[in-house]
């Protein structure tokens, strides 16, 4: 898996709902603590406000943006009497999990029309997503989800387009520092250190750790502790596997070890994930 999918999945993104709606006034929104929310202009103009003080940011057809985290924002014509209609995709994500992806992501990201060419393959979702949002067809729900999850990829590979791009996804558009993610990554138990990790980028040390800081928000080292953990979540949440063997995938010799780096970074022992919900042992307990 590339790591860019290996990180969504891991953040457990995922589309919740898409809906078109039409703006005629001043139109008051919130965007979810745990969620994203994408917009896209379809038509007319509109300002956008939000109440940390961005804004107004004027807007035109097919121009975006997309919120990241709890905000209170404002939508409102630029012309009394010509709406402007929008698409909204939203999306779930563990924002609790400290990931540089999720902890460095900006509150706010606009995207300019020309991104949204018919020819483009984000223009082509979007328009495709409102085909099924007007028309109601069979599936709709499904096909909407699953649409909304294509216009999100697309809108953060068009934003590595950008001059300016967010910790991380700055880490992915640089070939070094990609190289060196794609090995920790494919290798989270291999025993890595910076010069060894320098050596397989061909940068010297020192140039290597601050180049790959800067763009990854956190030194490789951390990064690699960091990565392991996360994978170890994942992997208590979605497996069976023994803590021991989950351990030792990750390049620990022992469960113990594991166990104290994973609750140095979630506040919580491995075994923790492994309990039964309280609501499985109620059902367990009645069924008995």
């Amino acid at each position: 898996m590339d790591v860019l999918s290996e990180v969504l999945d891991t953040l457990q993104f995922r589309s919740t709902g898409a809906e078109a709606f039409k703006v005629e006034g001043l139109y008051r929104a919130v965007s979810p603590k745990r969620q994203v929310l994408a917009h896209i202009v379809m038509s007319g103009d509109c300002t956008l406000d939000v109440d940390d003080g961005t804004g107004p940011v004027t807007l035109f057809p097919l121009d975006c943006f997309l919120m990241f985290g709890e905000q209170h924002y404002q939508v409102t014509p630029v012309s009394e009497g010509a709406p402007a209609r929008l698409l909204r995709c939203s999306y779930s994500f563990e924002q609790d999990l400290p990931h540089p992806f999720a902890t460095h992501f900006p509150a706010l990201l606009c995207f300019r029309s020309h991104y949204l060419t018919d020819e483009s393959e984000l223009g082509r979702a979007v328009s495709l997503l409102d085909g099924e949002l007007v028309n109601a067809r069979l599936a709709i729900d499904f096909v909407a989800l699953r649409l909304a999850e294509i216009i999100l990829v697309e809108l953060l590979r068009r934003f590595q387009l950008e001059g300016t791009q967010p910790v991380f996804l700055a880490a992915l558009s640089d070939a070094v520092v990609h190289r060196a993610l794609q090995h920790i990554h494919s290798e989270p138990g291999h025993p890595w250190q910076v010069p060894e990790l320098a050596r397989v980028v061909g940068l010297s040390r020192a140039v290597f750790a601050d180049r790959f800081h800067r763009h990854v928000g956190e030194p490789p080292l951390r990064y690699v502790r960091l990565w392991r953990m996360l994978k170890g979540r994942r992997e208590l949440q979605r497996t069976t596997l023994p803590i021991k063997q989950i351990a030792e995938q990750l390049g620990y010799s022992s469960s113990t070890g594991f166990s104290r780096a994973f609750r140095r970074i979630f506040g919580y022992p491995p075994s923790y994930l492994r309990k039964p919900s309280t609501e499985s042992r109620t059902r367990t307990a009645t069924s008995g």
